[in-house]
């Protein structure tokens, strides 16, 4: 059953994509949205995307997400667009994301919330677990759970960030929050862009309907009846690196910091000591949080 394409650009990143999955995207999307941009990070491979609603840039260098992400949003926005849908090559929303995303918007904005973007709930791949959604409105870190929420008779709630993937962005928010931080390179970009939208008003929206399945990481760590998020070393060099930027800002607040930097080191100990290859785990770790503390941005060089 073709839907109504709605008035979107969908912005995809990739970084050596799997082509089989990425055309299921692509597929999906083309039912959604009026055009689909990809911007590549120099993954240096054919992939073979011809088709009238795609338009394929492929950078001459791996630039890093929120470069890419920014890239696709100034395209489709000198191309006419005002709303945008981020995704990451290992994404695929429901058939239907789009409109519930356009949907829970209208309802948020409604009641007055300025939104500043509105994410699905993500569902994982391996685990078919909900992802959480934090709030720290009250002043500490706060879980929400979409299943229990949606109990509650809730469609959405505010929320501190989201996963870029899946996220719905409009052209006024970004000309008030401004474009993703380039310097950041990977990871964080999204949390960062959430608490910079917070500090000036605007709210990032969790839509409990709208729905995407995610790969989330590596192959996680089976550790005391959990399973842990991992990723390569050098995934989590730019996550500690990109968290200790985040630490020395004020917009950021003090009870996400202080939860955050209490997981973050539990995690190192964890994957130096669990996670192969483990020295260089601690290494990249390490190095990472040197870089932070010192204000070291962009690309690991």
């Amino acid at each position: 059953m073709a839907l109504h394409r709605h008035n979107v650009a969908a912005i995809i990143v990739t970084y050596k994509p799997e082509e089989r999955a990425l055309l299921k995207l692509v597929d999906r999307l083309s039912q959604q949205v009026s055009r689909i941009y990809i911007v590549d990070n120099a993954s240096s491979m054919e992939l073979g995307l011809f088709r009238d609603d795609v338009s394929l840039t492929e950078l001459p260098s791996n630039m890093g997400i929120a470069y890419a992400q920014n890239f696709g949003l100034r395209k489709a926005t000198a191309e006419g667009f005002t709303d945008f849908v981020l995704f990451d090559q290992d994404s695929l929303p429901s058939e239907t994301m789009v409109f519930d995303l356009l949907q829970t918007r209208r309802q948020a904005a409604s009641v007055g919330i300025r939104v500043a973007a509105v994410g699905p709930v993500h569902i994982d791949q391996d685990s078919f677990s909900e992802n959480i959604f934090i709030d720290t409105l009250n002043g500490r870190v706060d879980k929400l759970q979409p299943q229990a929420l949606r109990e509650a008779g809730r469609s959405f709630a505010r929320c501190d960030f989201l996963i870029a993937s899946g996220c719905l962005l409009s052209i006024k928010a970004l000309e008030a929050i401004g474009y993703m931080e380039d310097e950041l390179f990977i990871d964080c970009v999204d949390i960062e862009w959430g608490f910079r939208a917070k500090s000036i008003g605007w709210h990032c929206i969790a839509s409990f309907n709208a729905q995407m399945f995610h790969k989330i990481g590596e192959a996680p760590l089976k550790l005391l009846g959990r399973s842990i998020t991992t990723h390569t070393p050098l995934r989590h060099y730019y996550f500690y690196r990109n968290f200790y930027q985040l630490v020395k800002r004020a917009y950021i607040p003090s009870c996400w910091k202080w939860h955050t930097l209490a997981k973050s080191c539990i995690q190192a100990v964890i994957f130096s000591l669990f996670l192969a290859p483990r020295f260089e785990q601690l290494k990249y770790i390490l190095k990472g949080i040197f870089h932070g503390l010192v204000s070291k941005s962009g690309k690991y060089e």
